[in-house]
């Protein structure tokens, strides 16, 4: 089950001769779907790389920060994780379903997402209910919990923190 939720990550690096990502403070993390590849990129790249999307499905990515030196916790950029989120509500797949369900949780912490209660019978079937309060108008986002093992949990954690931060892998659970 493990296997299911690897996010994979090219390793190459940008190939643009000079490419400042090796020492930028921040970056574009893309994940290509349906294969589930995150990619790192530099503005310039990611500005290449959102222009031959174009026509084709938008790219689904994230703003990365480095850590600070010294710092057990993963940066986590809200506003590149909302759009995240928004993102793979536009993909029918379980997979995307259950990382979007994992990212509401980390919104819901962060206080950028806000649970409410059910208002009728679909609502009344979902785990979770949320609003963005800073949308008043929007509808409710009804999401379903995944079916984890609990001996699975310590990895999803960090498959998705890899595919959040830079180092999650080599710290550990490092915090929450």
């Amino acid at each position: 089950m493990v296997d299911e939720w690897k996010i994979h990550r090219d390793r190459r690096g940008c190939d643009k001769p000079g490419c400042p990502l090796p020492t930028s403070r921040s970056w574009y993390a893309v994940l290509e779907w349906p294969s589930c590849v995150r990619r790192d990129l530099c503005d310039a790249c990611f500005l290449d790389y959102e222009r031959r999307c174009q026509g084709t499905e938008p790219p689904i990515f994230w703003r990365a920060l480095r850590k600070s030196p010294g710092s057990r916790e993963p940066v986590l950029d809200l506003v590149s994780l909302r759009l995240l989120f928004d993102r793979l509500g536009g993909l029918d797949d379980d997979r995307a379903r259950a990382l979007r369900y994992f990212c509401a949780l980390l919104l819901l912490r962060k206080r950028a997402l806000r649970m409410v209660r059910p208002a009728n019978a679909e609502q009344e079937r979902a785990d979770l209910v949320v609003v963005d309060p800073k949308q008043k108008d929007a509808p409710p986002v009804l999401l379903f919990a995944p079916a984890i093992a609990l001996d699975d949990l310590g990895a999803v954690k960090q498959e998705l923190l890899a595919a959040l931060g830079e180092q999650a892998n080599k710290e550990g659970a490092g915090g929450e």
